[in-house]
């Protein structure tokens, strides 16, 4: 009565015929056991009261039909078990989710010594249910059940990985800004994007004509965001894309929408398979990164009373509880085969097989002998449903839940039968009665009215602007600096930590200024206090103790892009943040170029970005120390670049803040 392997080609057939004939010359003896040392007495009674009349009455090996045998339960299990039926009317997948995590909290909270499995046909069942339980807040354990690409914390970081791959992914970047961390609503972005296919989410992003028609939340939200999805659209030489959609993330409030420590698991696996698919800093096929998720399951809480499986997997095992969830629904079709085929078990482990004709379809569905292969393999198949049906139910020792959803007639009078191809209908009945006295007391009309409503999808967002939260700068640290070498910097005792962080961020700044577009360089300075405002928070630093920070790097990026000579640095042809490795003096040393600047002459300069400042008066005696100062470590950059590349290299610093430009002799 357990035989339920079809599918991987284990014919109950072979076993009857086995039983009966022996295989080969060894005839067996078969061993009936009756005694049920798991459920409950009054579900073993359920059980043989019920399935009787849902397996077969006699053994037919032809047919894959096993007769039920009647169990006794244990002496120690007397006045035990309960079966209850959860009807659930109308065909509202939510509804019955709701209904699933309701029963299921309740009962995990009157029995917390128990264990408790929801059981299902097939996994597609499970995705409602599973988002009720991590929003109710209840610990499951599944295994290969939950899907990544399910949740809904990696459809948004999945738009925002495909928004940072390509800029004209329109419905990423729609999906990025129908996130949480945005929240637009429909009508925004249909403001935002209507009479206008050409464009780019981000250009139309830049149209404040278009903002200003967007809700009074809308305008606010994507100003307020602007700034940090402008890091997506930046042209990156060092950084992967793994680590600019972690920043980004971040940055706009990704953390913010987790619930516990396992969502926080499953974003960081996503993060994990994007940084093996992608190829120099972007995705060559998002389609694989798609595919590959899929075969990616949610991490589980291995240490929760809830278990989740299919039907299948619950073979030889038991739980206190059982909930058999989703019985109403209609299964998954499997494709119709190129060639059908019947096998006909013989004695003694022998089968024949009988093929239907080939030819073209509309000729071989009107082929007598082919109907008699569907119809033949269907009957086996729903023998085969029945015995799952069972498995499942003697799952459960102490109790048995059955919740299944049949349509309500439009006139919301009438009870429709469950649906002919579900396990539902197998037990209907046994539940019909149930089905039908809990319909007669409910509100009857509202829920035929209630099946043909659409629903409109709840919008998640924060419901104030998310933050990060502030954490104090441990005493001796500083931001990480992504502009270090192994050389020895010169360091002066008056730099205070400030000054250093600032330092760091405005060669960041720099960077992404020459690595820009060719057409000119431009930064809104809003774009600037904002992505600063946020590098700092990674750091640590955020309130009243990052805003000279802020103030200083503004200064410096602003006098350079209000210098000439500052724009002559950051624009034309050359390398920024030109990480290099040579021998030194009879070492091999690694160093960071800041930039590489190759004039019109050919000759290239390495200039050396300082964020010092300056007060009173003799600038130029001030400019001639720091140069005498630098030159041997720019001497030992020179000599590292012209080793690589064979050019003629000068040398020079250059100091935003002074929006002075000092060539050393090297």
């Amino acid at each position: 009565m357990q035989s339920i392997y079809r599918f991987r080609n284990a014919e109950v057939g072979q076993f009857l015929l086995a039983r009966e004939y022996g295989v080969g010359n060894v005839q067996l003896v078969p061993l009936l056991l009756r005694r049920n040392f798991r459920s409950g007495e009054r579900l073993v009674d359920w059980f043989n009261a019920v399935f009787p009349t849902i397996l077969a009455a006699n053994d037919d090996p032809l047919r894959g039909a096993v007769a039920y045998s009647e169990a006794v339960a244990a002496a120690h299990l007397q006045g035990q078990g309960d079966c209850v039926i959860h009807p659930i009317f109308g065909t509202a997948v939510e509804d019955e989710a709701v209904a699933g995590s309701l029963t299921i909290a309740e009962t995990l909270k009157e029995h917390p010594d128990d264990d408790m499995a929801v059981l299902v046909r097939g996994r597609t069942q499970l995705p409602q249910l599973l988002a009720e339980l991590r929003k109710r807040g209840v610990p499951y354990r599944a295994v290969e059940i939950d899907r990544l690409t399910n949740l809904p914390e990696i459809i948004d970081v999945l738009a925002l990985t495909r928004a940072a791959a390509h800029q004209g992914d329109r419905i990423a970047w729609l999906g990025l800004l129908r996130a949480p961390w945005i929240g637009l609503q429909w009508s925004d972005l249909h403001a935002l994007v209507r009479n206008n296919g050409s464009s780019t989410v981000w250009e139309l992003l830049q149209d404040e004509d278009r903002l200003a028609s967007l809700s009074d939340y809308g305008q606010q939200a994507v100003r307020q965001a602007r700034g940090t999805i402008a890091l997506l659209t930046a042209v990156r030489r060092s950084q992967t894309l793994r680590d600019l959609v972690e920043k980004v993330w971040f940055a706009l409030g990704g953390p913010g929408i987790l619930s516990d420590i396992y969502a926080v698991e499953n974003v960081y696996r996503y993060f994990d398979v994007l940084a093996n698919l992608e190829r120099g800093g972007t995705l060559v096929d998002v389609g694989e990164l798609e595919t590959t998720l899929d075969l990616e399951f949610v991490s589980s809480n291995d240490h929760a009373r809830l278990q989740i499986m299919t039907m299948h997997r619950a073979k030889g095992l038991q739980f206190d509880h059982v909930l058999l969830f989703g019985l109403g629904r209609q299964p998954g079709h499997g494709e119709r085969r190129v060639l059908s085929w019947f096998d006909l078990p013989a004695q003694h482990g022998a089968d024949r097989k009988v093929i239907s004709p080939i030819g073209r379809r509309s000729e071989i569905d009107n082929d007598p002998l082919h109907r008699y292969i569907e119809m033949a393999e269907s009957d086996k198949n729903w023998h085969e449903q029945a015995r799952l049906l069972y498995v499942a139910c003697t799952r459960a020792r102490k109790s048995l839940h059955i919740m299944g959803n049949t349509a309500v007639a439009a006139d919301g009078e009438t009870l429709k039968p469950a649906r002919s191809d579900s396990l539902l209908h197998l037990l209907w009945p046994a539940v019909e009665s149930e089905f039908v006295r809990q319909f007669e007391s409910s509100d009857r009309r509202a829920l035929a009215a209630d099946s043909s409503v659409w629903a409109m999808p709840v919008l998640r967002r924060f419901s104030s602007p998310w933050r990060l939260p502030d954490v104090e700068l441990l005493a001796g640290t500083s931001l990480p600096s992504e502009v270090e070498s192994s050389d020895n910097e010169v360091e002066f005792y008056w730099v205070g930590s400030d000054a250093r962080i600032a330092g760091t961020i405005v060669h960041r700044w720099l960077q992404q200024l020459a690595d820009g577009p060719a057409t000119g360089l431009s930064l809104d300075i809003r774009y600037l206090h904002e992505i600063t405002s946020r590098w700092l928070r990674e750091a640590g630093i955020s309130g009243e103790a990052a805003l000279p920070i802020i103030d200083r790097v503004e200064h410096a990026v602003r006098s350079m892009l209000e210098d000439d000579k500052g724009r002559w640095i950051l624009s034309g042809e050359g390398y920024a943040e030109l990480a290099l490795t040579g021998a030194s003096e009879g070492e091999l040393v690694s160093v960071i170029l800041d930039r590489v600047r190759i004039d019109a002459d050919g000759t290239h300069w390495i200039v050396d970005y300082k964020t010092s400042s300056h007060e009173g008066g003799n600038l130029a005696g001030f400019l001639q120390v720091e140069a005498d100062r630098y030159a041997p470590q720019l001497a030992r950059y020179a000599s590292i670049y012209s080793d690589w590349c064979e050019q003629k290299v000068k040398c020079a610093l250059y100091f935003p803040l002074l929006k002075s430009f000092v060539e050393v002799a090297v």
